[in-house]
């Protein structure tokens, strides 16, 4: 449930920050490329990790086994982590010039680790409950 709710901000979260950027002054598309390619950026790494978010909590399972569901937990957890780092980022790093921006690279660093450790988990999960 805490996937579904966490992406579902994520997602409006991005609406938002569109709707934002398109009334920054000065205008983002008028800004050179680099300046841009910051607001931008930040902005679809926001939507990406309300997209997962979703994605997980539409199948959310944890395995029965302790050390599997303990490895799922931290995943979900990072993932979860992953989205809030973004929103964050939206805000922080391109209005301060910051490049590359540490709160987007632990977001990133967040949602890839999250997942990869989630799919793991839930990969063994199937294979297991299949044999």
């Amino acid at each position: 449930m805490a996937h579904l709710v966490v992406g579902g901000i994520a997602v409006v979260a991005f609406l938002i920050t569109g709707q934002i950027m398109g009334r920054h002054e000065p205008p983002v598309a008028a800004m050179e490329w680099a300046e841009r390619l910051l607001f931008r950026s930040r902005h679809v790494y926001l939507l990406c990790a309300g997209l997962v978010n979703l994605a997980i909590g539409v199948h959310f399972l944890l395995p029965e086994r302790a050390a599997r569901r303990g490895a799922a937990i931290v995943g979900s957890l990072l993932v979860l982590a992953s989205a809030v780092l973004m929103l964050f980022a939206v805000f922080a790093e391109p209005m301060a010039g910051r490049w590359p921006g540490m709160i987007s690279s632990a977001g990133l660093f967040a949602l890839f680790g999250g997942v990869l450790l989630y799919t793991f988990v839930s990969l063994r999960r199937s294979r297991g409950s299949a044999a």
